[in-house]
């Protein structure tokens, strides 16, 4: 890798990094596979100020989520462990997942010195699934692996967690089709907490 490659690279990480906490078991209550890569994110996002949540975001990567011809490619759960019950809907979801993947394909584009083009907006569509449960389609652009368009499939899920006196909004997903082998992995991933 030369050296102006790798300039971007170690940007973007050391950015995005800022805002994540140490990482060890005890803070990321996603359970998965030791070699799905996590993070923790503290609200509010600095790629996505307009979300005005209050708490953290807990994510774990599939091991080949950056790599473009994996079956895993972009696929990875997360989850917004938050203060205020954040109301779902379809229409909510759209504007904010569009605000969330917007601002962080900017971001990043913005941080790989040798891309300045305007990245195409993203695209949210969702429906529901039952009252707690949603999914949707989000088609936005990967300013980090391919630099093109990339359609994603997404299931959100509601949690209340009241004995945390928190509110959970669960999210998986993956650009492969839902009846994919790749669901059947986001689909182990757990939530470690006790809301009962």
């Amino acid at each position: 890798m030369s050296f102006s490659k790798t300039i971007p690279f170690f940007i973007i990480i050391i950015f995005l990094c800022i805002q994540c906490k140490k990482e060890d078991s005890s803070i990321n209550p996603l359970l998965a596979p030791e070699n799905w890569r996590k993070e923790t994110i503290e609200f509010p996002l600095s790629f996505a100020s307009s979300l005005e949540h209050k708490g953290t975001e807990y994510v774990r990567f599939a091991p080949g989520w950056s790599v473009q011809d994996s079956e895993e490619y972009f696929s990875y759960t997360f989850l917004w462990y938050i203060d205020e019950n954040p109301k779902l809907s379809d229409k909510m979801l759209e504007t904010e997942m569009e605000a969330y993947f917007d601002g962080l394909m900017n971001m990043v584009s913005k941080m790989n010195l040798k891309l300045f083009k305007k990245i195409p907006k993203t695209k949210a569509f969702f429906e529901k699934l039952n009252d707690h449960s949603y999914a949707g389609k989000v088609i936005t652009y990967d300013a980090f692996t391919t630099k093109k368009e990339v359609k994603l499939n997404i299931i959100a899920e509601y949690l209340p967690c009241k004995a945390l006196n928190k509110h959970l909004v669960f999210f998986k997903i993956s650009p492969q089709q839902i009846d994919h082998v790749v669901w059947d992995r986001l689909d182990k991933v757990e939530i470690d907490l006790n809301c009962n």
